[in-house]
């Protein structure tokens, strides 16, 4: 009996050419769960590699979904991308992925949308025949025509957005010509049973935020043994021990590093933090729960430099809102809160959005992660936590 290729055996040490013809045989065999072994960020296989390196990776991995069909395991890191991603090649083989989908659905349009948004104005050429085309390659695409090739495969599903691609047609230079071929296909292509609420052009960025379809990203977990003698210094160089600071009240804890380059992920994290402290002053919550960011990087995000972040992004200091940086090896909150990220020799090489809500003892309560988060929604569910107990002692 042939045993079944895991990708459990490609580390850090496996070549770039041995990752390719992994996802290459996975692609042909239509074996999409060896694809999905490849996905979350903290497989060894992406440790000890630049951020180029793994960007190229994973690109060509998310490519492959088109052909080997795309599970819903691995749909949230396909929406990711999307919403998030400014690097052209993943941006483009996100937009492939979809079409591996087995059914077409109206609920990724928000995410192309807003895909075009962050890409219209760093496109580039890109090319999935093979991990190292050689250039020019003949059947070359850019993320715009991937993106434009997505909404032309769903069809009548695509209805809702016409009126952003309408607006997008209008802006001289953006789009190649066959891009543009067929994003006007799909604005022209008659309604099939009746027209859906169209997508408001003005703010396509948020209107994900309104679809019942978006994927659930809270995760409720066992509990477990909380990390209470990690040492954490904050943004004034004062020191408290992991126990100390969370198991004093509700916490709403990010994650983030201030050498990230992607402004949808790390300084919109910390933005959103800040605004999530108003929202909280607003309701008189700001002194019954509790907000704090850990960076990823402690050796470089010293205090000042954690202080000038956070103040740069309107968050607010007090004795319950912290940004903080470990005192040793992350490794411990790493495993507490089974973070999405993942290193190379000096720096973070790919991490995902990341935000925990704890209870009063420290316990992960719920995750939002991979997608963007809603502030209100955060707020609701923090809300429910500072509720008082009332329930009998056991």
């Amino acid at each position: 009996m042939e045993t079944r290729e895991s990708a459990q055996r490609l580390d850090h040490e496996t070549s770039e050419q041995e990752f390719a013809e992994f996802v290459d045989r996975a692609r042909r065999e239509l074996d999409s769960q060896r694809l999905v072994e490849l996905l979350p960020e903290r497989t060894p296989v992406y440790q000890r590699r630049s951020a180029n390196t793994v960007n190229r990776m994973r690109g060509y991995l998310l490519a492959a979904f088109e052909a080997a069909g795309l599970p819903e395991e691995a749909l949230p890191y396909v929406l990711e991308e999307l919403e998030s991603g400014r690097n052209a090649y993943l941006v483009a083989a996100a937009a492939r992925a979809l079409r591996g989908r087995e059914s077409r659905s109206s609920d990724a349009v928000p995410f192309l949308l807003r895909a075009i948004e962050n890409i219209k104005y760093a496109d580039d050429a890109v090319s999935f025949d093979s991990y190292r085309p050689s250039w020019p390659a003949p059947r070359h695409a850019t993320a715009l025509q991937e993106i434009a090739d997505t909404f032309a495969w769903l069809g009548s599903e695509a209805s809702s957005a016409r009126p952003v691609l309408q607006s997008l047609l209008e802006e001289p230079g953006v789009l190649s010509e066959s891009a543009r071929a067929k994003l006007e296909s799909v604005v022209s292509e008659p309604s099939v049973g009746g027209s859906r609420r169209a997508v408001r052009a003005s703010s396509p960025c948020c209107a994900h935020h309104a679809e019942s379809a978006r994927p659930d990203i809270h995760q409720v977990r066992t509990r477990t043994e909380v990390p209470a003698s990690v040492e954490l210094e904050d943004q004034d160089g004062t020191r408290v021990k992991f126990g100390e600071f969370f198991t004093s009240k509700p916490s709403v804890v990010a994650f983030f590093y201030t050498r990230c380059d992607n402004p949808n992920k790390c300084s919109l994290t910390i933005t959103k933090l800040g605004r999530f402290q108003r929202r909280l002053a607003d309701l008189g919550l700001d002194g019954r729960i509790q907000t704090a960011a850990i960076t990823y990087d402690p050796e470089f995000d010293l205090p000042a430099r954690l202080r000038a972040y956070g103040e740069n992004r309107g968050v607010v200091f007090s004795p319950s809102d912290r940004l903080f940086r470990t005192k040793g090896a992350l490794a411990p909150l790493e495993g507490y809160f089974e973070l999405g990220v993942s290193f190379g020799a000096t720096l973070v090489n790919q991490h995902r959005i990341e935000l925990f809500l704890l209870d009063q003892q420290a316990q992960v309560v719920s995750a939002l992660t991979r997608l963007q988060w809603d502030i209100e929604e955060v707020l609701a569910q923090a809300a429910r936590l500072a509720e008082p107990d009332d329930s009998p002692p056991q």
